[in-house]
């Protein structure tokens, strides 16, 4: 039996070591950090949803999920650290975008092809799309709204922030379901052969067991991988609309990673690791549906975040200027990201000792590295590190403003 940590809020002891010691991780060389998920699966379906009043569920991890955790924060802060030219950060987090949005609505039936999801994310960032009607383009840009959405995800959560997501994301996308209201009705999930594969919790209990669930959250006990998969998959579970819970809770399972600390998990092509095997995906969630245990599931998408993380530090590498900076031009920069906008007087108090002949210097070869935007002229002036996005998220904002 491999070392276990005790991250649990357990059922009773009895029931863990029952659970620990039937269902075990079994260990092999085909999975990057050797874990076969193969062998967890529902003895049969269809699977049904568990009434958990209160939520409360048992997690127990193994060592090497530690030693992820730790890696995947330390790569979260790599890319905070990393500072490119403005041209090369708005390539990497529209293919970031398109990626994520693409499976995420791929495995829901949207068959645009990436290269499509590509061209309708450079053109809703430079601000040339609009509402389409209705159909596979409105899903696509309905997550891209998702993703500038106003600042209103903080935590702690209500019922009101999930019905949000879900408003923004299915807008005009099925004509039999109205955005954000609770289904009234019984569901069901089928397979392609049309074999019923799992039952969601009944309509009469979805608001109650909701409340339950978000009241766990907002207290979770849990590090930030751990909270954010144990909420979707209840999500999931619940099965709160009568469609887009998928992509609904996927959302809100990214909102709560950067919520949570790993602020950067929006610039990694996560979901392509977490839906690529669709047949694990699944087999995972009903897995846990039917056993209450959550540990598979937590090691199968903290593997995927690794891997994710790895490739976009890889790519951020890159193009990271810092390397051809001097120490005085690199805590610029960093003081530059932490504040909205600064002036050259307030910059003189950043590094002491420096002149202000080589301060303005620096100054100017930020800002022709597409690093620093200047406003403003000689006193006036003031600095603020390069976003990109920032118009097109501030016109979305100030139409969000106007619409409500």
């Amino acid at each position: 039996m491999s070392a276990v940590i005790d991250t649990i809020t357990a059922i009773n002891l009895k029931n863990f070591l029952y659970y620990y010691s039937s269902e075990s991780i079994i260990m092999s060389s085909e999975s990057p950090n050797g874990i076969d998920y193969s062998r967890f699966r529902p003895l049969g379906y269809p699977v049904r949803h568990r009434c958990k009043i209160p939520f409360q569920p048992m997690l127990s991890l193994p060592l090497e999920y530690r030693n992820m955790l730790k890696e995947i924060r330390k790569l979260d802060s790599a890319l905070d650290t990393s500072v490119l030219g403005s041209d090369d950060y708005l390539e990497l987090v529209k293919d970031a975008y398109a990626d994520n949005i693409h499976w995420s609505t791929k495995i829901e039936g949207n068959d645009l092809p990436l290269e499509e999801v590509r061209r309708i994310t450079t053109r809703f960032t430079e601000g040339q799309y609009a509402e389409t009607g209705t159909g596979p383009k409105q899903e696509i840009l309905n997550h891209l709204y998702s993703f500038f959405a106003k600042n209103e995800f903080g935590l702690p959560w209500d019922k009101a922030v999930l019905k949000s997501i879900h408003t923004i994301l299915m807008n005009d996308v099925n004509e039999n379901v109205i955005p954000g209201r609770i289904r009234t009705e019984e569901v069901s999930v089928k397979g392609s052969d049309g074999m019923e594969c799992f039952i969601a919790c009944p309509p009469g209990s979805i608001e109650v067991e909701l409340d339950s669930l978000l009241e766990w959250l907002n207290l979770s006990p849990y590090d930030e991988i751990c909270t954010a998969t144990i909420f979707f998959h209840e999500f999931e579970s619940i099965h709160p609309f009568r469609d887009g819970n998928g992509r609904a809770g996927r959302t809100l399972f990214q909102i709560l990673l950067q919520e949570l600390g790993l602020r950067n998990c929006k610039l990694c092509k996560f979901e392509r690791e977490i839906l690529y095997d669709s047949s694990t995906y699944y087999d995972l969630l009903a897995y846990t549906d039917s056993t209450g245990v959550y540990t598979q599931l937590v090691m199968y998408i903290a593997e995927a975040l690794l891997r994710a993380y790895g490739e976009a530090v890889k790519e951020f590498g890159k193009k990271d200027r810092l390397a051809e900076m001097d120490e005085n031009t690199r805590v610029l920069v960093r003081k530059a990201k932490e504040v909205k906008s600064f002036t050259f007087s307030e910059a003189l108090t950043w590094i002491p000792g420096i002149g202000p002949r080589t301060l303005r210097a620096d100054l100017d070869r930020l800002a022709e590295l597409d690093i620093l935007d200047k406003r403003g002229r000689t006193r006036s002036m003031r600095y603020q590190f390069k976003d990109p996005l920032r118009e097109r998220r501030m016109e979305l904002e100030n139409n969000q403003d106007r619409g409500s």
